[in-house]
């Protein structure tokens, strides 16, 4: 995408007062909205980083952004926005299914879950994370602006 082109859906979407999501989360009721605001997320397995020393995990992932649909931004236009989520306080993580991704491939985040002191992340491919923490800490940052897309993620 040129610069130009950029700069325009900037200042498109400033026209409605667009702003970077930056946002904090802190307890299982909260979840449910993180979960909603990254569902359809498309992850690459090597941008999901442990950092055991640090005890946090770290990804990078182009987002659904589901807050401009219905709003009426450029002829029915969806939007994707690279973000950023940082969960902290992570004593483990454990995959399931990993090895039917390979660094070439992507997966779709399908839902995030709670249960104790386990945060579960479901994606496709039957893939599931799951993060065991002290406390719940999740962060969600929009790291760019958004940029159109024609389609809209489907759902059964």
């Amino acid at each position: 995408m040129k610069f130009e082109d950029k700069k325009n859906i900037s200042d498109h979407l400033n026209e409605y007062d667009f702003k970077k999501l930056k946002i904090k989360f802190l307890d299982k009721d909260e979840i449910k909205i993180f979960s909603t605001l990254c569902q359809d997320g498309i992850f690459s397995i090597d941008e999901i980083i442990y950092n055991k020393s640090e005890k946090i995990l770290i990804a990078t992932f182009s987002r659904f952004c589901w807050e401009f649909v219905g709003k009426k931004i450029k002829d029915e236009t969806f939007y994707r926005v690279v973000s950023g989520i940082r969960i902290c306080n992570v004593n483990k993580i454990t995959y399931t299914n990993k090895d039917k991704i390979n660094s070439s491939k992507f997966i779709n985040l399908l839902s995030v879950d709670n249960d104790k002191n386990e945060i579960i992340l479901t994606f496709s491919s039957d893939v599931t994370i799951k993060v065991f923490v002290k406390k719940i800490e999740i962060y969600l940052d929009d790291l760019d602006m958004p940029w159109p897309t024609g389609k809209k993620p489907m759902h059964k």
